[in-house]
C-alpha cells in the first residue's frame, strides 16, 4: 500500500498564511476518491505584506480502505522533513525581508495563525474541515476517511518545533492533551452520527474572556466556524455567570426542536521554560499569567481567607472564584504543582456548576431534543499551538437515565490523573460526571 502526500507546498501555503495578513485563500475539492485542496491565493493590495501564489497538494487514495499506522506514516515522511523545514526557513526569510514590502510584525504571524512553522500546511490538511467548513460535501466526506492519518502527520510535524521544556510540564500534569484541530474533528464527528448539523445545533461556549482563547485556528473560534452562531454563557475563569438566566435564553434561541453543543473549559498557559501559569504574549519582553483570575484569585487565598461575601458589582465574579476555590483546597499540598491543582480544580468547578445547577434548573425541553456538553482544560502554548485536555463529553435528552458517554467514542480512554494530582481522592473529584439529574426532566 502507498499513501502519498505532497506536504511541501502545503506547508509553505500555511506559512505564507500566517505571515501575510493579505492572503486570501478558497478551497475548490474535486470528486472525493482523489481528494485535491487547491487553495488559490491571491494577495490583497489593500492589506500590508502578502504573497501572490498557487499551491496545490493532493492525498491519493490508498490502494485499500485501511491507513497505515502512525508509525509508518511518521517513517514515511521523515526523509522529506529536513527539506521541508529548509523550504519552511527559506519562506520565512523571504516574508520577514528586512523592512520591505513582505516584512511584518510578530503579531500578525502570532495571531494569523497560531501553529506557524510548526503544523502550517499540515494543519490545513489535519484540520481542512475545519478551516474550510463549507468546501463541499464530497471534500468534507473524503477528508474525514482519514482523520487518524491526517491526526499523525499534524502531531509528528509539530513535535519538531516545540519547547520542548513546556511539551513535557504539559504532559505530566495534562495527560492526553491534543490539538484544537482534532477536538473540533473528533466531537464534530461524533456528534454527526447522532444527528447534530450546523442548521439544527447552536454552540454555547463557556471560556475565559482572555484574549488568548480566542485566537483564529483554536479551538473556540474553530468550533464557532463550524456550527455557526455561539451564545457566550463565560466570565472570568470561564465560569458560566450568565447563570440560569442566560442559559434559559441561549436555549430558547435554538432551532424548533433543535440540539444544544455546550463546550466549557477553564484554561492554563504553560510558558517555554515548562513554568504552569505563566505565558509570554504576543509583543510583550515578560511573562504574564494565564488564567490571571484563577491564579489571582490562588494568591489571594495564600494570604488570607476567602471574602465572605460577593461584594461590589465590580468584584463579584472574582470574589465568588476565591469563595468557590477555597473549599477545593483540601488536597493541594499533595499536588506536584500547584497551578496545575488549582486548574483542575477551576474545572470541577464550572462543570459542577453546570450540571448541579444551571442544567437542571432551567425549563428548555419544550425547545430542546438533545443537550451535548464537552468539558476540558485548555493549554495555551507560545508554540506549536495551544492544546485541550478532555475530561467530559456525554449529551441527554429530556427522558430519565438517558445519559450517553461519549468520551471514549472521541478520544479513547481517560487518562489516570493520581500522579498529575497527587493523590487518589483528587484525581476520583475530577473523574467524569454524569448528566443523568431527573429534576426538571420529563419523566413520560
Amino acid at each position: 500500500m502507498k499513501t502519498m502526500i505532497t506536504i511541501s507546498a502545503a506547508a509553505s501555503l500555511g506559512l505564507a498564511s500566517a505571515y501575510s495578513p493579505g492572503l486570501h485563500c478558497s478551497p475548490t475539492v474535486s470528486h472525493a476518491a482523489r481528494v485535491v485542496n487547491s487553495p488559490i491565493c491571491q494577495h490583497d493590495p489593500s492589506s500590508r505584506g502578502g504573497l501572490e501564489t498557487a499551491s496545490k497538494f493532493s492525498f491519493d487514495e490508498p490502494t485499500s480502505p485501511s491507513v497505515s499506522s502512525a508509525g509508518e506514516l511518521s517513517t514515511m515522511t521523515t526523509a522529506e522533513l529536513q527539506a521541508l523545514q529548509q523550504e519552511n526557513e527559506l519562506l520565512r526569510n523571504q516574508l520577514e525581508g528586512s523592512g520591505g514590502a513582505a516584512a511584518i510584525d510578530a503579531r500578525t504571524a502570532r495571531i494569523g495563525m497560531p501553529l506557524t512553522v510548526a503544523a502550517g500546511g499540515l494543519a490545513a490538511l489535519a484540520g481542512g474541515l475545519a478551516l474550510f467548513p463549507k468546501a463541499g460535501d464530497e471534500g468534507s466526506a473524503a477528508l474525514r476517511a482519514f482523520p487518524d492519518a491526517s491526526e499523525a502527520f499534524s502531531e509528528s510535524f509539530r513535535a519538531a518545533f516545540v519547547d520542548k521544556k513546556a511539551e513535557e510540564a504539559m504532559m505530566n500534569y495534562f495527560p492526553g492533551s491534543i490539538s484544537s484541530n482534532a477536538v473540533d474533528q473528533r466531537v464534530a464527528r461524533v456528534l454527526a452520527n447522532r444527528g447534530f448539523t450546523p442548521q439544527n445545533t447552536l454552540l454555547a461556549t463557556s471560556a475565559c474572556p482572555d484574549e488568548v482563547n480566542s485566537r483564529p485556528g483554536e479551538m473556540v473560534e474553530l468550533m464557532k466556524n463550524r456550527w455557526g452562531e455561539c451564545f457566550t454563557l463565560g466570565g472570568l475563569g470561564g465560569v458560566p455567570f450568565t447563570g440560569k438566566a442566560g442559559f434559559g435564553a441561549y436555549a430558547h434561541h435554538v432551532a424548533d426542536g433543535g440540539k444544544l453543543l455546550i463546550v466549557f473549559a477553564p484554561h492554563v498557559g504553560v510558558e517555554a521554560n515548562g513554568r504552569v501559569g505563566a505565558l509570554r504574549r504576543v509583543d510583550q519582553n515578560g511573562v504574564s499569567t494565564s488564567c490571571g483570575a484563577a491564579v489571582g484569585a490562588f494568591k489571594a487565598l495564600k494570604k488570607g481567607a476567602a471574602p465572605e461575601s460577593l461584594g461590589s458589582a465590580g468584584d463579584t465574579q472574582i470574589n465568588y472564584i476565591k469563595q468557590q476555590l477555597a473549599s477545593r483546597l483540601d488536597n493541594l499540598d499533595m499536588a506536584p504543582e500547584q497551578i496545575s491543582y488549582v486548574t483542575y480544580q477551576m474545572y470541577v468547578m464550572i462543570r459542577d456548576f453546570f450540571v448541579d445547577d444551571i442544567l437542571p434548573g432551567a425549563d428548555y425541553w419544550d425547545d430542546v431534543s438533545e443537550i451535548a456538553v464537552l468539558g476540558g482544560i485548555m493549554v495555551n502554548r507560545a508554540k506549536g499551538g495551544d492544546r485541550f485536555m478532555p475530561l467530559m463529553f456525554q449529551t441527554r435528552t429530556d427522558r430519565p437515565n438517558s445519559a450517553k458517554d461519549l468520551y471514549t467514542e472521541a478520544f479513547g480512554p481517560l487518562p489516570d490523573l493520581e500522579m498529575a494530582l497527587g493523590s487518589r481522592e483528587a484525581a476520583d473529584i475530577v473523574k467524569k460526571k454524569s448528566l443523568n439529574w431527573e429534576k426538571k426532566a420529563k419523566t413520560a
